[in-house]
């Protein structure tokens, strides 16, 4: 009898260390430069993702806007022999020597949202900085049209910039920058650095608003700033602090566009903003990357991340959307908690178990406390198969609403194919005044009815005003940057009459043909 005990503790013994051997754990150092809404957005990001990843263990620090602080904490996670480690730098050049001293001690460096100088990384992942400033550039061209504003009293545009040397103040001054050089009807007044927060943000505004009372537009680099800026707008104008001769209201546009309350989304719908331009924290990616960089699996080097400009009605479908996904988000991290509880309840079962049947001095009283570990273990798998059950349902909900905004994504891609293939149909053929409907469909390889329909739907005119106007700016062009006459380029842009053409210049500009030569010898 004991022989026969003493091997089966020996044999569930076996079986349990068999059972619970430990897999390999990777741990991943986080060093953030900030502690903001939008870093605990891609915190939060970045755990939710290790459902999928748990062989890999975070340890999150951030550096309060101090480059030398997150030099310090880099060096900390290097003689710590983190397996991988995770930046977004502060500064540019003052944090490169702390990652390229990571990258030459053989850890992994993912690089997230900004950007460090060099090449001693070994991915990054982030927004595309330049195309926000692009994106705010345009936004501001089609305010200032939609306004009327001319060269002659242009919509004056005030800018609240970031941390100064950060890469994504850099790049998206940049890009505003390059978006406006052909825009004529709207000037960057003036500039001033909020580092990303509130307060500095309220003070820069309040005074670029006094210095230009007349300003017609603000643009910030992140929503929290943009908010702030529209506090003091509402204050400013409410106290009659600054003399203005135009509109009470003054545009904001703002950039992260995040949903959830406080963020940018949420502001454009109460209307606190007008816009704001997407940046993607995406850290489910992040950690998506790290996996597979820890694991030897193939990944992408450089991950530019897209942008796009959100407006109120935008704003109003992101907003539902993302409670939909947080609510499923929170249902599954229940589950998986719960799922965790009751494996961590099997194992202590477990050890009870095999430590009462080393006390046991019968074998049948050893078979009945083993029925009672066999109808546990059903129980559990029962519970198991439900909530994998569950959780596969959520999954399900997960992918059809990411499938939704894919193709959410794919008709706005689609559109703008369309209008830029339209476009280049246009100009290509732009002197051959015989251009009509029919010969554009049949380029496009759609009806006349779909060629009208979707030009109508996208830009608000019919494709024949549309090449007239396409035509018109071609013609402003080259008069102001051309010795040709008003016949010469009216001929040139497919006008059969320069007397209609004349008259179409006018009513599109406002102006006759004839002052734009003294317009670029004023300028």
């Amino acid at each position: 009898m004991k022989r026969v005990l003493s091997a089966i503790l020996i044999m569930l013994t076996l079986i349990s260390c068999s059972q619970n051997r430990p897999t390999r754990i990777f741990h991943v150092g986080v060093s953030q430069c900030s502690d903001d809404a939008w870093r605990t957005k891609m915190n939060e990001e970045m755990e939710n993702e290790l459902i999928f990843h748990p062989e890999l263990q975070l340890s999150i620090r951030q550096a309060n806007d101090n480059s030398q602080l997150q030099c310090s904490q880099i060096d900390s996670f290097i003689a710590e022999g983190v397996d991988l480690l995770i930046v977004s730098p502060n500064e540019a050049e003052e944090v490169k020597p702390a990652v390229s001293r990571a990258f030459d001690a053989g850890i992994p460096v993912i690089v997230a949202d900004r950007q460090v100088t060099g090449e001693k990384y070994t991915a990054f992942i982030g927004g595309d900085n330049y195309a926000v400033g692009i994106n705010m550039a345009n936004w501001l061209a089609e305010q200032a049209n939609n306004s009327n504003a001319t060269s002659d009293k242009p919509l004056q545009v005030i800018e609240v910039m970031g941390l100064q040397g950060s890469t994504p103040c850099v790049w998206r001054h940049k890009g505003l920058l390059d978006g406006l050089k052909d825009v004529e009807n709207v000037r960057l007044m003036g500039s001033g650095n909020a580092n990303w927060f509130a307060t500095p943000a309220r003070v820069v505004t309040d005074s670029l608003l006094h210095l230009y009372p007349e300003t017609d537009a603000i643009v910030a680099q992140n929503d929290i700033m943009a908010i702030a800026a529209s506090e003091v707008v509402e204050k400013v104008l409410s106290n009659n602090e600054i003399d203005r001769t135009k509109s009470t209201h003054i545009y904001i546009l703002g950039t992260d566009a995040m949903t959830g309350p406080g963020g940018g989304v949420e502001a454009i719908v109460q209307g606190k903003l007008d816009a704001s331009v997407t940046y993607a924290s995406r850290g489910d990616l992040v950690i998506a990357t790290a996996a597979k960089i820890l694991h030897g699996e193939p990944y992408l080097r450089d991950t530019v991340l897209p942008t796009m400009l959100v407006d109120q009605p935008t704003a109003e479908t992101m907003q539902l959307m993302s409670r939909e996904i947080a609510h499923n988000i929170a249902t599954i991290t229940a589950l998986q908690k719960r799922i965790t509880t009751l494996w961590n309840a099997s194992r202590m079962q477990k050890a009870v178990l095999y430590t009462a049947l080393a006390c046991l001095i019968v074998l049948i009283t050893l078979l009945l406390v083993l029925l009672s570990d066999v109808r546990y273990r059903k129980h559990v798998r029962l519970e198991r198969a439900e909530s994998a059950r569950i959780v596969a349902k959520q999954q399900q909900q997960l992918e059809h609403i990411t499938a939704e905004l894919e193709r959410t994504k794919a008709s706005i891609s689609a559109e703008e194919q369309f209008m830029q293939r339209l476009q280049n149909h246009i100009e290509k053929h732009l002197g051959d005044s015989e251009l009509s409907i029919e010969m554009l469909s049949e380029e496009l390889g759609i009806s006349r009815t779909q060629l009208f329909r979707k030009t109508k739907a996208l830009t608000g005119v019919s494709p024949i005003e549309l090449i007239r106007h396409v035509r018109l700016r071609k013609a402003q062009q080259l008069l102001r940057k051309t010795d040709s006459t008003i016949q010469q380029v009216a001929y040139e842009v497919g006008f059969t009459s320069p007397s209609y053409f004349s008259k179409c210049y006018k009513e599109f500009f406002g102006i006759n043909p004839s002052n734009e030569h003294t317009i670029v010898e004023n300028d």
